[in-house]
């Protein structure tokens, strides 16, 4: 046993007083005249053995009460089983105040980061005022520190949901307590080993009621292209995280303030949903929009925003000799292309190097010139596609290809044509192209004029597993390259079907749309086409109702890169400015990995940390879980003072008994 405040003990010393008072109380005697003491004598002699007993009784219980009030004050106690590190006057808290925290606690009625708060609170009743208490969450960029219990308890009634995840553990020494929900998805048991063996670290897992959850995890245009006033398909991916089915789920849609759709979804468990939405924009102007879901307790993943972007025009340049087939009635039927065609003896060059995707078609000779023109064009992100021609007379293929970096050649065919197989179900490229996938469709066949190698994506194929259509990445540009000429003699693939939706993608994969539909708040770095500049030094900000951030900036090639603002962690659509004009907008909304509710049991945790690291606890949880009174226990054993306490006024009790009624 030891005491917490050992000085108190020379208060034992006070215990003298009654047994100096009882000694001089013994001393005092009285003469009581009698006539006669003769029929006295035997009750005289049993009185006096009562009273003696009865002033011993209460002497006792006068020195137990002064020895267990004095006990109280030096607050004696049971040494815990783990040793107390030298820095336990170093006290940090740290609370995960993800999204997820909003979900509801097991056994009581409120959210977990309010449940989490509440016991934050009681682990600075285990230290004295003296020590050094700090407070972190997941927005923490620097430990603060409190002087007293009272300002640390007042800073987490502050504490709000942040958009960001688990933050960085920082060691300081002393004692760190985190207190989390512990999402599998989030949480890296490895991450705690980054604290050194001194600091002892306590993990506090807050046990939630359900894992069941709806969110919006994608949502994507089938279309790359938005018309002005042409109708327009939104696909969205509701995911059911929670492992019931739920029927009927409303989905909205909104824009520019409007409800323009609104169906109801069925969600089985433990799945994603594909939903599917038309909608038309009016104007040429970007509309803000946002979908909606209704689900309860977890509610910041209800609501996704974008931003709708109408299409700007792409320039294609087509440049022949006029021996394959005419791409110009091919194009002209989509009025966003806008196509211009040269013949090689006329090309323009200033002109083509503007154009968002060239398409060298059937040439026989390439010249230098014109293999440099397309080499810098590439390298400065424009998309090429090549055509071989149906001739075998040709010349200057080989220079343009090393000045590309592309593993290929162009030679004689054989004249014997391959058939080529259907693409796998799955090939993003063929995405919203069939209707109705058939595995056994009619492919067309082609001879082989051109062969080449390693190839970043194999679009079509021949049988037997040799490219037809293959992309090549080159920097920020691309090529496309074709193994037959379009020529009907060399290539019956002029009069397939898929001719126009490949040619399209091909030229659609082309456009120059850096802004994407949204971002999340957890990204870094975002790339935006800006329109509106300034020739002095403007700064553009982020700005949303009376909020105002302004971010890291950089333009580079005519495009704005921001570095999201740490302080920015509110989901919505911000306008993007430039001295005080609207220069863009652009829509944030939460990472959906927040989304994911499932977490790791005490149990888990346990396993996964190991036996080895001695300075981590973790700690169960359930109703009757006591911070305070497992730390107490841990490091600070079993305290006695109320045990005394309670001695010291059964003592006192005892005396008045004995006075009153013996």
């Amino acid at each position: 046993m030891a005491f917490l405040y050992p000085s108190f003990l020379f208060a034992l010393a006070a215990a003298a007083i009654p047994v100096i008072l009882h000694l001089v109380q013994l001393r005092r005697a009285k003469r009581v005249q009698f006539s006669n003491v003769r029929f006295i004598k035997a009750s005289q002699e049993v009185t006096a053995s009562q009273r003696k007993l009865k002033e011993l009784l209460i002497l006792l219980c006068r020195i137990c009460f002064i020895t267990f009030l004095v006990l109280a004050f030096a607050q004696p106690f049971l040494p815990g089983s783990a040793a107390v590190p030298t820095s336990d006057k170093d006290v940090s808290v740290m609370i995960d105040n993800s999204y997820s925290m909003q979900n509801l606690h097991a056994e009581r009625d409120m959210a977990l980061l309010t449940f989490a708060v509440d016991k934050a609170k009681t682990v600075f009743d285990l230290f004295p005022p003296a020590a050094s208490f700090s407070i972190l969450d997941n927005n923490s960029i620097s430990v603060s520190k409190f002087p007293s219990p009272a300002d640390a308890r007042a800073a987490l009634d502050n504490l709000d949901f942040s958009s960001k995840s688990q933050g960085k553990f920082k060691s300081s020494g002393g004692h760190f307590f985190f207190f989390s929900d512990f999402q599998k998805n989030n949480f890296t048991p490895s991450s705690v080993n980054q604290f050194d063996s001194v600091t002892q670290v306590h993990l506090l897992p807050l046990e939630s009621g359900s894992i069941a959850n709806v969110y919006i995890d994608t949502v994507y245009l089938e279309d790359a292209f938005i018309r002005a006033g042409g109708e327009s398909t939104l696909h969205v991916i509701i995911q059911n995280a929670g492992s019931e089915s739920i029927h009927d789920i409303p989905l909205k849609l909104i824009i520019d303030e409007q409800q323009v759709a609104a169906l109801s979804v069925d969600l089985p468990a433990n799945q994603a949903t594909e939903a599917v939405i038309s909608f038309k924009v009016s104007s040429n102007r970007s509309s803000l929009a946002y979908l909606a879901v209704d689900d309860y307790p977890v509610e910041f993943d209800n609501t996704y925003y974008f931003v709708l972007k109408p299409s700007q025009t792409i320039h294609i340049v087509e440049i022949t000799d006029g021996n394959n087939l005419d791409l110009e009635n091919l194009f002209s039927k989509e009025r966003l292309f806008r196509y211009t065609k040269y013949q090689t003896s006329g090309v323009n060059y200033s002109r083509s190097g503007e154009a968002d995707i060239i398409i060298l078609n059937g040439l026989k000779d390439i010249s230098n010139a014109l293999a440099t023109t397309i080499s810098n064009y590439i390298q400065e992100g424009g998309t090429l596609m090549i055509i071989p021609p149906a001739s075998s007379d040709i010349n200057g293929y080989d220079g343009l290809f090393n000045a590309a970096g592309i593993p290929a050649r162009v030679a004689a065919s054989s004249g014997i044509k391959s058939d080529l197989v259907a693409p796998a179900a799955d090939n993003p490229f063929f995405r919203g192209i069939f209707a109705d996938y058939d595995r056994k469709m009619q492919m067309p066949s082609a001879v082989r004029s051109m062969t080449w190698s390693r190839a970043s994506d194999n679009i079509l194929k021949y049988r037997g597993g040799v490219p037809f259509i293959s992309r090549f990445d080159r920097g920020q540009g691309q090529v496309y390259l074709m193994a037959a000429p379009l020529h009907e003699d060399h290539n019956t693939f002029v009069n397939h079907a898929l001719l126009l939706p490949v040619m399209y993608k091909i030229a659609i994969s082309s456009y120059k749309q850096e802004q994407q539909l949204a971002y999340t708040l957890s990204a870094n770095t975002i790339k935006l086409t800006i329109s509106l500049t300034s020739e002095g030094e403007g700064i553009y900000k982020l700005e949303k109702d009376s909020l105002s951030f302004i971010p890291e900036q950089q333009i580079r090639g005519g495009n704005l890169y921001l570095n999201i603002p740490p302080d920015l962690n509110e989901a919505g659509i911000y306008k993007l400015t430039l001295n005080g004009k609207t220069a863009g907008t652009v829509a944030f909304n939460y990472d959906n990995r927040e989304s994911h509710l499932e977490q790791y049991t005490p149990e888990e945790l346990r396993s996964i940390i190991g036996t080895d690291r001695k300075n981590i606890h973790v700690y169960d949880y359930g109703d009757a879980f006591s911070v305070k009174n497992e730390f107490e226990k841990r490091y600070f054993g079993v305290k006695l003072w109320k045990y005394c306490l309670i001695l010291c006024l059964f003592f006192l009790m005892a005396e008045i008994a004995l006075i009153r009624f013996l």
